[in-house]
């Protein structure tokens, strides 16, 4: 059977009657236009080290000859270079082939920070508007561009730019706000990170592994009110640690739960530290926490075995016992 062609085997499996005649001719069409897709082995790395080209030109320009160039020629090389990276990503996703599908959304991811670079070029050099207002209109315009691209293309890197571009927006937001503390931008993280892991939830923010770890990001960036000395902000920080091991053990999601343990590691110190400073409390403080977040765990994990079912009763029909 090992030395038999595609045609080959379908007909001994259609004559032994595990797939019938129409099922052969499908998967016959399935497998030649596979075929018809399949790109050299090379055109994927070739495509990355052609935008890995591109990023380190921009790096020399900017080091050596970027202030030698008049700034709408800034401008219309920034433009060039996104056009290009857009570009390259629409003709490689006319291509089937998944090296290329992935390829074309390192191309989108890079265009949005060419996006973002010709946006600030613009308002901060040629048109000399108002540097907070300025910075806001960025964050926005790559925000944009980044959900569009998203929405073309719902691919890990995409849903990626599309956080970054998020993280960039909120953090103007003292920009927008003169008044807004640090506590005021930790909650908007925390407010994002459930709104994305809900969409997540609800098949909205696909691949659904990008999204439940980009959401739990945000969530666990909460705890940065602390920096100003607010034990409250690394508290609640805490909390978020302990709700994502919990909820890792409901949807069955280990990154989940490297996330919540991540955050549980970073905000328990700095909840004790803030709390009791020098003091032999910390190290007791963060060991009997250690102890309760373990019996956490432990109780998640035992409740998730209770509500299994019986793997006597899998499959057997309703009814009977």
């Amino acid at each position: 059977m090992a030395g038999l062609d595609l045609d080959d085997r379908l007909g001994v499996w259609e004559e032994a009657g595990l797939i019938t005649g129409d099922e052969a001719q499908r998967i016959r069409v399935y497998e030649t236009e596979a075929h018809e897709h399949e790109l050299p082995g090379w055109v994927e790395p070739v495509a990355y080290l052609g935008a890995a080209l591109v990023a380190v030109a921009l790096f020399l320009f900017g080091v050596q000859v970027w202030d030698r160039i008049a700034i709408w020629g800034q401008v219309g090389l920034a433009v060039v270079v996104t056009i290009v990276l857009l570009g390259t990503g629409i003709a490689l996703r006319r291509s089937g082939a998944a090296p290329a599908q992935r390829a074309a959304s390192f191309a989108w991811f890079l265009s949005i920070a060419g996006v973002a670079t010709t946006t600030a070029l613009v308002l901060f050099d040629a048109l000399e508007v108002d540097p907070d207002s300025a910075i806001v209109m960025t964050a926005t315009v790559s925000l944009t561009a980044a959900v569009g691209l998203y929405l073309l293309a719902r691919t890990s890197l995409q849903q990626i730019g599309m956080a970054v571009a998020t993280v960039f927006l909120i953090s103007t937001l003292p920009a927008v706000l003169p008044l807004a503390e640090v506590w005021m931008i930790s909650i908007v993280f925390l407010a994002v990170g459930v709104i994305w892991l809900l969409f997540t939830w609800a098949d909205i923010l696909t691949p659904p592994t990008s999204g439940w770890v980009l959401g739990a990001l945000f969530m666990i960036m909460v705890g940065f009110g602390s920096f100003e000395g607010a034990a409250l902000w690394s508290g609640f920080g805490i909390i978020v640690g302990l709700a994502l091991v919990w909820l890792s053990t409901r949807v069955d999601r280990r990154s989940l739960l490297g996330l919540g343990v991540l955050a549980l590691i970073v905000w328990i110190p700095t909840t004790v530290t803030n709390l009791f400073e020098e003091s032999i409390a910390v190290p007791v403080a963060i060991l009997i926490t250690g102890v309760v977040t373990l019996t956490v765990v432990l109780a998640a994990v035992r409740i998730g075995r209770h509500e299994a079912p019986d793997a006597t009763e899998v499959g057997r029909p309703h009814g009977t016992r």
